[in-house]
């Protein structure tokens, strides 16, 4: 595999072992060049309007996201497009086989002035590889082993060659964060924003950090970020008020569509499917054929028009979405080559099987959000199935109450939704897996075959083995994909560096507004 930043010189794998000693201190003059060049930087943007960026999100999870990704920075980052760019690594190099990368680090400074050290990096992954969240854990359990056998490098040992492991070291998640002297969590190192106390009730500002190792390169000097309700969000845009309003896949398009003037409103294709979650521990949903013909009968592509009004969502049959990188997905079920009315048939034929029929009728319950747009998709649906013959009752709950039935499995159907943070299928394959669900399901052969793509000598060899496993819960119907979705934003004309990208990527530091 070819190396993704090169570093200046060849870079050998390094034996594990000792920590060399730390290399000296930053000279004060290049502490100097870098505290004027941060107020120089501040000077250029004069501190007027156009040195203020004013976002609206639409979920207070959405918001915190957020100032995470702006407020601490990993080995590598994001540029505007969503490319991987150095971050606290000045350079990395990959091994030809894909077991190890050597990253190199740049000097920087964390809490108490603490200069960066590959020893700390090195404990900051590792920690990182056992921590709280599930699926950050299912996402490293490829790394074999993290070492610094120099003050300023660290070695990434790796049980099969993952080139996305690049991608997910840009995350929040894995922001390095260097043991420090005070309790509780380890701040991060600092990235390009600051939090400060805003001026305005229910806002949250971020200032640019003089202390981030790229200062120089933030373009506005501060950001106001509110959390607001789909209309509100689309009134104050309308009325010039901010500047960027950051959506999701299909909550509130609809109004963006119609109250904002046309030009700003961007949908761009997003790493993510959108589907219909299945309770196995409820009967008759654990029974094959009536999940078979529950899938069959559905018209995804009208749900995608009903959604955005345009058929760029692309109609999906399988759990993963198009277009990653390296990944050949299992094909199509063969039923989706027939014609309507044969696909409406052979479910029927399905339910007749499972014993339903006009004297014993199957009855469900759907889940789904408040939004227009989520009712629009349970019309699609209901009408697939009421065409076989059920009886289908929609239950509507707020955004948090969805979101909590279907972590805790409180439902027969619900309309759920995945994104992949990295350029790769494990995001979507994960939760699958017969210990990471609440909702009963649990193919024990697809769970063996995932686990073993950590052991493939080959990138290409891994993939296939994550198609196999996808191939299996497919077969099983895990779930019933619906379509790929699309993202919305408004970007005012004012606003210089939103770049459209699969991973809805869009780093703050990257955006200028210039009036």
């Amino acid at each position: 595999m070819a190396p993704v930043h090169p570093s200046p010189s060849p870079a050998p794998p390094f034996a594990p072992g000792g920590v060399a000693p730390a290399r000296p201190a930053r000279r004060w003059r290049t502490a100097l060049l870098v505290c004027l060049l941060g107020a120089l930087a501040a000077c250029g943007r004069g501190g007027g309007a156009a040195d203020t960026l004013r976002i609206d999100v639409l979920t207070d999870e959405a918001a915190a996201r957020l100032v995470a990704e702006s407020t601490g920075v990993g080995l590598t980052r994001a540029d505007a497009a969503g490319r991987i760019v150095p971050g606290l690594a000045r350079s990395w190099r990959v091994s030809d086989d894909g077991s190890f990368i050597v990253f190199r680090l740049r000097e920087a400074e964390g809490a108490d002035t603490q200069t960066l050290a590959g020893r700390e990096v090195a404990r900051a992954l590792t920690t990182a590889r056992a921590g709280a969240d599930p699926l950050t854990r299912g996402l490293l359990a490829g790394v074999s082993g993290v070492f610094a056998p120099l003050d300023d490098v660290v070695e990434v040992r790796l049980s099969t060659p993952q080139p996305e492991l690049l991608e997910l070291l840009a995350r929040p998640e894995l922001a390095i964060r260097p043991r420090h002297r005070g309790r509780g969590m380890p701040p991060a190192m600092p990235g390009p924003f600051a939090p400060a106390e805003a001026a305005e009730p229910g806002t949250r500002r971020l200032v640019a950090n003089p202390r981030f190792f790229d200062a120089a390169n933030v373009g506005v000097g501060s950001v106001v970020l509110r959390t607001a309700a789909v209309a509100e969000a689309v009134r104050r845009f309308a009325r010039g008020e901010t500047d960027l309003v950051l959506g999701g896949f299909h909550a509130g398009v609809s109004e963006a569509r119609v109250g904002a003037p046309r030009e700003a409103l961007v949908l761009e294709r997003a790493r993510a499917t959108l589907f219909v979650a299945i309770n196995r521990r409820r009967p008759p949903l654990d029974e094959l054929a009536v999940r078979e013909a529950l899938t069959r009968v559905i018209d995804r592509a009208q749900i995608g028009r009903a959604i955005y009004g345009t058929d760029a969502a692309v109609p999906l049959h399988g759990l993963t979405p198009p277009g990653l990188s390296g990944y050949v997905p299992p094909p199509d079920p063969e039923w989706v080559g027939l014609a309507p009315a044969e696909r409406l048939e052979e479910a029927r034929q399905r339910l007749a099987e499972a014993g339903f029929d006009s004297m014993n009728r199957l009855r469900l319950r759907l889940a789904i959000g408040n939004s227009v747009e989520e009712e629009r998709v349970a019309t699609v649906l209901v009408a697939g199935w009421s065409a076989l013959g059920a009886e289908v009752v929609v239950e509507k709950r707020s955004p948090r109450g969805h979101a909590a039935a279907l972590s805790e499995g409180s439902f027969d159907l619900a309309l759920a939704s995945a994104e992949a943070a990295i350029d790769s299928p494990l995001p979507f394959l994960l939760g699958l897996r017969c210990s990471a669900n609440a909702f009963g399901l649990c193919v024990e052969e697809a769970d063996r075959v995932l686990a073993s793509g950590w052991e493939a000598p080959t990138l290409a060899e891994r993939m296939a083995r994550l198609a196999l496993a996808e191939r299996l819960w497919q077969e099983d119907v895990a779930t019933i994909p619906l379509i790929q979705p699309l993202r919305w934003a408004l970007v005012s004309k004012r606003v210089r560096g939103f770049v459209p990208n699969a991973g809805g990527v869009h780093p703050l530091a990257a955006m200028r507004r210039a009036d």
